[in-house]
Order: C-alpha cells, then sequence, then structure tokens
C-alpha cells in the first residue's frame, strides 16, 4: 500500500486549474520533493493531501483513508511557514503542548513530547521563551515540532527552509534526512539542497511532468558564481545570474553539485521542455516559466 496516492486529482479555483489529472503514488519511508514553479500547484497538492482542499475530481488516499476523513488527518503534518503555524506570545513549550492536546494527548505527554521534540530540533535552552522573541530559523523548527507534535505517519512540508540562515538550513536539513525510512515527507522545493534529500523528484506544472516519456530537459536559473559546472552547459544572463541546462536524468546530479556551494548558488528558477503528442502533430510545450524571456 502506498503511503499517499493522488488518484487523477483535478483542483479548480473559479476559471483557475491548480491541479489537472494528478496520478502519483508515494511509497511508503520515502522523501518526495515536487519541484516547479510559483503557481504550479505543489502548495495546492499538499492542501488537498491534509484534506484542508477537497478535490473537484478524483480522490486522495493517506494509508488507505480518504483524505479528508479523521482517520487520514491523525496520519497527516502539515507545515507551511508562509502562513503562521504557531501562537508568538507564548511559549515554545505552550505552543506545542496547546497543539498536543488538540490531538488528544494528555498534558503530561504533550510536555514530553513537546520537550523531546524541541531537543531533537536544537531549541532545548529557548523552551520557555516567548516565540516572539525567536528568529525565522528558530521559528521554522518550532514549526516543524508542531508538526511532529501528534506523531503523524506522513509530513508535507512547503519550502520548510526558505529565507533563513545556513546553520538553521544546515539544522532542518538534517533533521529531515533522519526522518527518511521513518516517516514519509513530500517536500515542495526551489532549492537544491532541499531537492538533494529526495528519493524522488516530481516535476509538475498543473500535471506530473516526469512520466511523460517525451520530457526532454531541464533549464535551472541561478544566481551567483558557478565555476566548476563545466560539464554542463551554462550561459550568463546578467546580474550574476545563469542558466544551466542538464537534461532529466541530470537533474539530480546538478542539484547535489549546486548543494555543495553550501548557499552561495541560489536556484531562481526551474523549467522542462517537454514535447507533448497531438495525433500526428507535435508541438513543444514550454512548461514551468514564472519569469518570462528568461530562457
Amino acid at each position: 500500500m502506498s503511503a499517499v496516492l493522488f488518484d487523477h486529482v483535478t483542483k479548480r479555483f473559479g476559471r483557475i486549474v491548480a491541479i489537472e489529472d494528478v496520478y502519483l503514488e508515494v511509497p511508503e519511508g520515502k522523501i518526495v520533493v515536487l519541484v516547479g514553479p510559483n503557481g504550479a500547484g505543489k502548495t495546492t497538492l499538499l492542501r488537498l493531501a491534509a484534506g484542508i482542499l477537497v478535490p473537484d475530481s478524483g480522490r486522495i488516499f493517506i494509508y488507505g483513508y480518504e483524505s479528508t476523513d479523521i482517520r487520514a488527518k491523525r496520519r497527516i503534518g502539515l507545515m507551511t511557514p508562509m502562513d503562521r503555524g504557531v501562537y508568538w506570545r507564548i511559549t515554545a513549550m505552550d505552543n506545542l503542548v496547546f497543539f498536543g492536546t488538540l490531538y488528544g494527548l494528555s498534558l503530561r505527554e504533550a510536555r514530553v513530547r513537546a520537550k523531546k521534540l524541541l531537543e531533537e530540533l536544537g531549541l532545548g535552552e529557548r523552551i520557555n521563551d516567548w516565540v516572539a522573541t525567536y528568529s525565522t530559523g528558530m521559528m521554522r523548527r518550532l514549526e516543524i515540532a508542531r508538526t511532529l507534535m501528534h506523531d503523524p505517519d506522513v509530513l508535507l512540508l512547503d519550502e520548510p527552509t526558505s529565507g533563513i540562515d545556513i546553520d538553521a538550513k544546515h539544522s532542518i536539513l538534517n533533521f529531515i534526512k533522519g526522518l527518511r525510512g521513518r516517516k514519509t515527507v513530500i517536500l515542495a522545493s526551489h532549492d537544491p539542497q532541499e531537492i538533494e534529500l529526495a528519493d524522488m523528484v516530481i516535476y509538475i506544472n498543473r500535471r506530473i511532468l516526469n512520466e511523460a516519456p517525451a520530457l526532454k530537459i531541464v533549464k535551472v536559473l541561478v544566481k551567483g558564481s558557478v565555476d566548476g559546472l563545466s560539464e554542463f552547459s551554462v550561459e550568463g544572463v546578467g546580474n550574476d545570474e545563469y542558466v544551466i541546462v542538464t537534461t532529466i536524468d541530470r537533474f539530480n546530479e546538478l542539484m547535489s553539485k549546486l548543494a555543495m556551494y553550501n548557499g552561495r548558488v541560489r536556484v531562481m528558477d526551474i523549467d522542462v521542455e517537454v514535447a507533448v503528442a497531438e495525433g500526428n502533430a507535435r508541438r513543444v510545450e514550454r512548461v514551468m516559466r514564472r519569469r518570462e524571456g528568461w530562457l
């Protein structure tokens, strides 16, 4: 049984099709990273899996239960850092105890669980400090702890390390890496170091693209020095930005190499060029584009 199954799922917001006919099986214990531009449907997919959104067609199953079923929701932990997922004017401990009791933990159980998670995430010395005094990186670690309070089987993480310093980022990445085999993680990301964690990378722009047999190449727009990437095609486009071109099968290799720059190179956008069959004709469809004119 798959941990998570998206069974031909479509979601619309008015006239806008956020995701269309997505079929995806996520194996248990794996780290799966969703890659695509802003508006590609990554966050929508996570919210559907969490049961926050309901598909217009198709079904989502969490260990065999539909995503809106309470038995599915108890097995899901969702982190969306663009929303404030914790309360600022109470302590980290009080935050986690509150969320733990919402999932049925006793006060004692919640305190023991909260203390353990905060220590594992490097916040042990700040347990009793107001969250308002936390840095952005500390806040992200607290949000991950909140996501794990009820010990879910599946974690849904939306760009968990965006906008934080290198040390905090490494701490979170190492923690997520340690979950492999113990939790199923679905992570939406543009970041090469987050993508490097993946057992499976899914290219999405409304539809799942990585399973299409006609996929050709990936073009990655980065900012920063890219010395040492001579095995890839690299073209400068000004303002310290470069387009790196690679084939689909070497994408993970490229992401791993970019991760070795330890934050000195930032991924700005990812574009996949895919040929789509239409009867006897073929056309080239440009997808995953956020910034016009950079290709």
